[in-house]
């Protein structure tokens, strides 16, 4: 294809996929329940994936509620727009990366991490490579123009990552460093889900990060998964999302972050103890056309390992990602008594 009009239409696409930012107003309030119990309302910015469903469960299920936390999801266009929104007020809590957050740290934004979302499933790091993508809700799939069949066929990529300079990228990088492919040529595409999907289908790009059910939906269109980068790079049952808030929020309302731990490691758990109800879930709210049994079996762990993120950090540094290390444990907020 004319690069220039591929240049053309990968452009709008990008247009397409922008919504103006809708002002979240205000701030977080609190009001006396019928039990008498300060009910506090806070808003929390979310995504689509499933990376993020045990906050919609936990909502259903009430577990916030007999926290006495009133959760309002509010839908912004990116992640840029949340954390933003964090830091001006109008956001109490946001759906990041852990890579995403120190990326931010880097660039002088004081996030930090009340509590994981999603992670590495335990038995991803030990599954052949052909069945990680049964642990693992993200993956690299290529278009059927590129003619690209394995992750070596990276090399002059445009890959579509949903953000720039954060998780998505930095894994593919750092794997391909491993298998010995050159990155220098790739080139990088900041593209959602759906519109990433779409620009798969159409052959104007040549690969593109997806998470489930995006990858289902990928599967079912007969594209090619040529890798599964979060399982290759990060330790073992550890978390790549998480949910952020500015630092100054968390220090000036405790009581309201540890409400919010407790109920999220419920939902967590209950997510983990009933996988189907999670998968079907999120396939309604989605609107995905995909089987649950098809989805792979995610995970949500209950905290943030210190030593864990540290080893994610230095290995981004080895590969120039990052200039140089940084203090990790300032940017985790410690769990609520009973989190373990």
């Amino acid at each position: 294809m004319n690069r220039h009009i591929r240049r053309i239409f990968i452009t709008a696409i990008a247009a397409a996929a922008s919504i103006s930012l809708a002002a979240c107003g205000g701030s977080s309030s609190s009001s006396a329940s019928s039990s008498g119990t300060k009910t506090v309302t806070i808003r929390v910015q979310s995504e689509s994936s499933i990376a993020a469903e045990p906050l919609y469960l936990g909502v259903e299920h009430g577990f916030f509620k007999a926290e006495g936390l009133d959760v309002k999801i509010v839908d912004l266009p990116d992640v840029s727009s949340a954390i933003a929104a964090t830091q001006s007020g109008n956001l109490e809590l946001a759906f990041d990366t852990t890579i995403g957050v120190l990326q931010s740290a880097r660039q002088g934004i004081k996030l930090t991490m009340v509590a994981p979302s999603d992670g590495i499933n335990p038995k991803a790091a030990d599954a052949p490579l052909d069945q990680q993508r049964n642990y693992t809700s993200v993956g690299v799939y290529t278009s059927k123009g590129s003619g690209i069949t394995d992750m070596k066929g990276l090399k002059n990529a445009t890959i579509a990552v949903p953000q720039l300079k954060a998780q998505p990228d930095a894994t593919i990088t750092s794997v391909l460093h491993e298998a010995g492919v050159d990155t220098k040529g790739i080139k990088w595409l900041s593209l959602g889900f759906v519109p990433a999907l779409t620009a798969l289908k159409s052959n104007q790009v040549d690969a593109a990060f997806l998470a489930s059910p995006f990858t289902l939906q990928a599967d079912q269109a007969g594209l090619k998964r040529v890798m599964n980068p979060s399982a290759v790079f990060f330790p073992k049952g550890s978390a790549t999302s998480a949910w952020v808030a500015s630092q100054s929020w968390a220090k000036k309302n405790p009581d309201t972050v540890k409400r919010f731990q407790r109920a999220i490691a419920k939902s967590a758990q209950y997510a983990n103890d009933h996988i189907d109800e999670a998968k079907a879930h999120v396939i309604k709210r989605t609107g995905s056309k995909v089987d649950p049994k098809d989805m792979p079996h995610s995970y949500w762990p209950s905290t943030i390992d210190k030593g864990q993120l540290t080893q994610v950090d230095q290995k981004l540094v080895d590969i120039g990602f990052f200039p140089k290390p940084i203090n990790t444990s300032t940017l985790i907020t410690p769990p609520a008594a009973g989190i373990q």
